[in-house]
Formats: C-alpha cells, structure tokens, sequence
C-alpha cells in the first residue's frame, strides 16, 4: 500500500515522502483519501477529516508523526497492529478501513462526529455517576471484545472514547501504543503516561487489567474533572501511582466500591473488563436515570498530547460555571435496569472477588440489585455481605441458565446482616429440538422451519460451495440437536462455486495437456491456431492473462502454434555467394547449401525465387 501523495487544493505538490507543503489540506493520501480539516492533534500524529473518493464517505485519516515510518521493522509492527485491530468487529471498537505507508504511516476509521469524553470534559462538564456508568458499560463491552481476541490496547483515555453521532461510544487507537513503541503486542510500556498502570508504567508485561485500571481513571476524572496522580513530569506521575489505589471520590456513590476494585495498585486485585462490567451492572438499579449525555464536537481519535509531560491537566470545574447549552443527547433517557439488563448477559462474565460498600458499617443495610447477573456469583457477593442466601431453581423463558432471575427481599429492601435472602436462578429456557433438513433448503424456508421449533433466524453468513446452488443453506453451525427456546440459530448460504483465477505456467505445454487442466477448473478452453516458431501444437499463450480471476464456467482463449507460415524464396541468382546466403539468412531459410566455388557468384538456384517453403526449406545454389 506504499504510496504517494498527490498534489490538490493547497497540498502541494505530489510524491513520496508525505506533503510537500506545511498545510497537507486537499492532498489525496494514497491516491484515494482527499484531506478537508484537521480534526486532532497528539504526540501521535495529526487526524483529518477526508473524504474517501472511491466510496463516496467520509472518513478520519490519522498521519503519525513518527520518523519511523521509513523503518521497515516499524512499518511491519504497524500493520500487524492495524491488521489485528482491523479484525474487530464490536459495536464499541472504531472500525478501522485502511492503513498504510505512503511517505508517512496513515491509518483510516470510521469517522465519528459525537466528539470524544476529552471534549466534554475540555468544555467544562463533567458527568452524573449514572452517566459515567453508561458510559463504562459501553468501554468495558468493547474492551472485553478485545481482550478475548488478545488485543490489550494500552491506551484507554478520555481522548481515545469517542461518540458518533448516535451517541454510542466507540474505543479508539487500539494497538498504536504498541506500534508507536516499537513493541510487540502485550509487551509493557506504551500508551500516555497519565493513565498508565503501576504496571505499565514499571515496564512489566501487562494484560487487560491495565486498561481496567485506565478506565477507573477515566471514569474518576469524567465525575470530577480531575484527574489523580498528575505531577509536573512524567517520572513524577509514574512514581506517584507507585503502589497506590486509585483514590475514589464519595461522588461516585454506590460505584466508588466497584471502581475502587478496578483501580487497585495490583493488577491481581483488579476485575477483567467483563467482571467489571458485571460489577457495575450489579449497582444499576439502585441508581437514578441517566440524563442525556450533551455531545460537543467532531470525533477526535487520539488526538489529545500526553498531558503527563506537562504541569498541567484538565482544569477543574468552576461550581460558578454556567451550564453549556443543550446539544445531541445520547440516545433516550433510559430507566433502570431495563437498559442494563440487555448489557449484562454481553458483559458475560462472573463477578470476582468480595465488593464491600467500604463507605457503610451499618448493621443493616441495603440489597443490592443484582438480578440479571450471574445466580452464583450473586450469592457469593450476598454472602460475603453478610446475609444468609438460600437458592431456589426455576426455568424461564428468555433467561439464561444460571441467570438471577429474582431476589426475595428485592434489591434495594434495607435488611440486617443474618437476615435470609431467597435468590432464584434460572435453568434456563425450555428446550425444543433442532429441525432437520435445514441445509439445501431457501434462507426463507430454513426461517420458516426454525420459527415453527420455536427458534429464531440467527447471524446469516455466505460461503462458497461446488456442489449446491446459490442462495441455499450449506450450513448450520454447531452440532446441538437441541436449543433452548428462541435461541437464534446462525445459517450460511451458498455463493456458489469459489471463483477461479486464469492459470499460470500454461505457456509452453502441449494443448491437449492445457485443455485438460482448465476443465478440470470449470473453465472453458477455446483454441486459437495461431502461426508461430514453436512447434505445432504448443500453447504460445492465453487471454485473459494469467491471474486475472473468472467464474466458474467462464472462457479462456487459448493461443496454440499452428507452425510457421510459408513463405517466398528470395532471388539470388548473379549475387555473390556470401550476398546470397546472406539473404536467404534474412528471409527465414537457415538451411543453404552451396555447389561451386564459395567466393564465387551464384548462377542458378534451387528452388527458383517466388517457390512458398519453409524456414527448414533447404535451398542449393550453384556458384561459378
């Protein structure tokens, strides 16, 4: 994909080693990304604003600064960063499209125009617990996706949480901590220096746990504006947090416990993304609707500098401060636990470890609401709270086995420790049996027979197939001959055959033998006489080209030497010998015999001038 840039608006002019001018506006980076304005700007690189004129869509193109872009071990870790990152595919990641190298790496996401929890917070909000709770959520959804594909990002900050316009947050700059390091994936120092774990900021190999503890920061600085164990250095903020919890404001009510857990100074006593997701749903339904979350401004995709390099961060909120006029709201006010109860099952993981309200001491106190979340793992946390948890069984329909399904006190009943607390778990739905015959069948037919089992059509994916038809199914994956009911069972549908591709080496084998190999392919050879040097019968060529692909059934022209064309005898009658052969040389006639002197001069030939013969014609002259 190394490239060159083109000259256009006020870019400059084109060619390799990025723009040529001090404003790169209107250039097109690898001869499709025309840049319009500049979005961000980090100790990372630049991000623009583009268009993409293949497409038709706009974009976000992140240039990095970096020299290194002309190293080949760097351009190498930065596309297997960028490829890995590429291959995520969650709601809560910015999808990546294209990257690359053409003068200075690039990198191409979606672009989102919500702004990023930076920009809310650089305009003098911050957020209400139960917004930063949503926002988490959402961050610990896409972190989780993540991490269980091996991916630790290692450079979660406010900057790198964006908004699109539909206000669902997105997690940017997956891997360029790494690729900007140097680094191999899942090594330990990487990413801005505020939001680094002890861990990472000692150099260790890290895990996702560090990017829960840089949530935990995050989610302190988004409640109070902010941000702990910010020194004038950066030696100074790594040694600040040397050892110590993140310390938690009485702000965040019934989530300080939780962050707490997942800003321990040990990675050991942190929760994974998905248990502290887990662990903040546990708490949603205690707390007060979210208000709609105001969004600022245009995406920016790491686009903040690494404040832990400077004096400074984030300024305070004045409590005069005038509040910012209303602007896109995130989506609709939610109620809780409606909104949650969805998340959690996503979320998917068992809570970890004993959460205390470590700001109560009361004998009693209140039940947490945590149904929806794991029957077990609720036990635990009630148990180690203080009460006696008896577990009863049901099944229903749309749980999950093992779900919570009811607490008998409900969550949020005061209730003394040693009082009884009855929870339900779910043994999951009723199970119906798998349909046979799905496979071969319509896509519409198979949804009519999964919704007659009581199941549903789940994710309908395509592939090639040889043997049947376009459009049918030719799958169903996974073995299960039994589901729980309204389980959506995934089908995929036939493309056909795979494409083909001409042939290579085909130039040079005998016809037959070419004939052969192509229909062996499901292609169609068609044979062309054509007149040559080569012998008879020998392919001298193909259309289209080799590598040019086909589908099944699709013709190639193929060029088969029919010999060469005959061709007049030269006169060479009264010319020198040596003049003679010369001639006959040039015409195509190699074979010349001479009779007579071989300085003499040519008085007859044999065959006369005009006879049609062959370059293996032999022509006699006679020479005096």
């Amino acid at each position: 994909m190394d490239g060159q840039w083109s000259g256009g608006g006020t870019g400059g002019e084109g060619g390799s080693g990025g723009p040529t001018s001090s404003s790169p506006i209107g250039q097109l980076v690898d001869g499709r990304y025309r840049l319009s304005d500049v979005i961000g700007t980090g100790g990372s690189g630049t991000v623009y604003l583009a268009e993409d004129i293949s497409l038709g869509r706009r974009v976000a193109v992140k240039v990095l600064h970096t020299a290194a872009s002309r190293d080949p071990a760097f351009v190498r870790q930065f596309r297997a960063e960028a490829q890995a990152v590429a291959s995520l595919n969650s709601p809560h990641v910015v999808d990546v499209y294209d990257w690359g190298v053409d003068g200075q790496a690039f990198l191409v996401t979606e672009y989102l125009g919500g702004g990023s929890l930076r920009s809310i917070l650089a305009s003098g909000r911050t957020l209400s617990p139960s917004q930063v709770l949503v926002l988490a959520l959402d961050a610990c959804r896409g972190l989780d996706h993540a991490h269980s594909r091996g991916l630790v990002p290692r450079d979660v900050k406010p900057a790198n949480l964006l908004f699109g316009d539909d206000g669902r947050l997105r997690i940017a700059d997956f891997g360029l901590a790494a690729a900007m390091a140097g680094e191999q994936p899942g090594s330990g120092h990487a990413g801005t220096a505020r939001y680094a774990s002890p861990e990472q900021a000692r150099g260790k190999v890290v895990d996702g746990r560090s990017d829960v503890y840089a949530l935990a920061l995050c989610m302190v600085e988004a409640v109070t504006g902010h941000l702990p164990f910010v020194e004038s250095t950066v030696a100074g903020t790594l040694r600040a947090r040397e050892g110590r919890d993140v310390p938690v404001p009485d702000v965040l009510g019934p989530l300080a416990p939780v962050v707490a857990r997942a800003g321990a100074a040990h990675p050991d006593k942190r929760p994974t993304a998905a248990e502290f997701g887990r662990m903040l749903l546990s708490m949603a339904e205690g707390m007060p609707r979210p208000e709609p979350l105001q969004l600022v401004g245009p995406g920016e995709i790491g686009a903040s500098p690494l404040a832990g390099e400077a004096a400074s961060v984030t300024p305070s909120v004045s409590p005069d401060a005038a509040p910012a006029p209303p602007q896109r709201p995130v989506g609709p006010r939610r109620r809780w636990p409606a909104a949650v109860l969805t998340v959690a099952l996503v979320v998917g993981a068992v809570v970890g470890g004993t959460v205390l309200w470590e700001n109560t001491r009361d004998v009693t106190r209140r039940l947490p609401s945590l149904v929806g979340s794991s029957g077990e793992s609720a036990g635990t946390l009630l148990t180690q709270l203080g009460w006696v948890v008896e577990e009863r069984f049901d099944r229903q329909d749309g749980s999950v086995q093992g779900e919570l399904l009811e607490m008998i006190p409900a969550g949020g009943t005061p209730l003394a420790e040693g009082e009884n607390v009855v929870i339900v778990i779910s043994l999951g739905a009723d199970r119906v049996a798998v349909p046979t015959g799905l496979v071969g069948v319509t896509a519409s037919e198979a949804a009519r027979l999964l919704d007659e089992a009581g199941l549903t059509t789940g994710e309908v994916t395509r592939g090639f197939s040889e043997e049947t038809l376009p459009g049918l199914v030719i799958e169903v994956p996974g073995d299960a001959s039994s589901l729980p009911l309204g389980t959506a069972v995934d089908l995929v549908l036939s493309e056909g055959p795979a494409p083909r591709s001409v042939p290579t080496g085909l130039t040079g084998m005998q016809a037959a033998d070419v004939q052969a190999s192509l229909l062996a392919l499901k292609l169609v050879p068609v044979l062309v006489d054509t007149p040559g040097l080569s012998e008879v019968g020998t392919v001298v060529g193909v259309s289209p080209e080799p590598g040019t692909p086909l589908a099944v059934g699709g013709e190639i022209q193929v060029l088969v030497s029919s010999g060469p064309e005959p061709r007049p005898v030269p006169a060479v009658e009264g010319l020198s010998v040596v003049a003679a052969d010369a001639r006959l040389q040039a015409a195509g006639f190699r074979q010349v015999d001479v009779v007579g002197p071989a300085d003499g001069r040519v008085t007859s030939q044999d065959p006369a001038s005009g006879y049609l013969g062959l370059p293996q014609t032999r022509v006699t002259l006679i020479s005096e």
